[in-house]
């Protein structure tokens, strides 16, 4: 395994496992046309966490990074974490709406380093996708992130996940880390 701050072509064949992703602000976002967020209510909280906790299992998985066990175990002591340190953590849980109708949700950590926001995660639910809602997404994140004193917004994205990829360096993220291995065959030397 490698983790890399610049792209190496000696690692170009290792398939990406995770990017540390992170766009510095330097002037109020345009709130996104069409798409707004509330607070998520203490009701809708349950179904988050145990939906958020699947998708984290099997973005770990895609990814490579964890074998299915692995990736469980970890999802459940993250998910157990989250939910004991609710509200110690700073957290901002977010429902993103679109004509008053709930399309996904965010979880952002504000202050995670100075003036810097953590986005553990901001989803468009499926059936909502391919409709620009990404980008609504991450402009809301944004909005939230320099409302409350934070200039910069990072977070993590698994391999294997191209689309969001690609969206985020569209709307201006950069790479600050990206991890990369290479499954060895059994019994190789090295």
């Amino acid at each position: 395994m490698v983790r890399l701050a610049a792209p190496d072509e000696i690692f170009a064949d290792y398939p990406v496992r995770g990017q540390t992703r992170i766009k510095v602000m330097t002037a109020p976002p345009a709130p996104p046309a069409g798409v707004t967020y509330r607070p998520m209510t203490a009701a809708e909280y349950p179904a988050w966490l145990a939906a958020g906790e699947q998708r984290y299992l099997a973005d770990m998985v895609r990814a490579g990074s964890h074998t299915p066990e692995q990736a469980r175990k970890k999802a459940e002591e993250d998910s157990a974490r989250c939910s004991a340190g609710r509200g110690h953590l700073r957290p901002h849980l977010l429902v993103l709406q679109a004509d008053g109708e709930p399309i996904g949700n965010g979880w952002l950590r504000h202050g995670h380093l100075p003036e810097v926001t953590y986005g553990y995660s901001l989803v468009v639910d499926p059936e909502f996708r391919g409709r620009g809602h990404g980008r609504s997404a991450m402009a809301i994140g944004e909005q939230v992130t320099w409302d409350v004193g934070d200039r910069a917004v990072m977070f993590n994205v698994f391999g294997g996940n191209e689309a969001a990829m690609s969206l985020y360096t569209a709307v201006g993220y950069r790479v600050v880390e990206e991890t990369r291995s290479c499954d060895l065959a059994a019994g190789v030397d090295g």
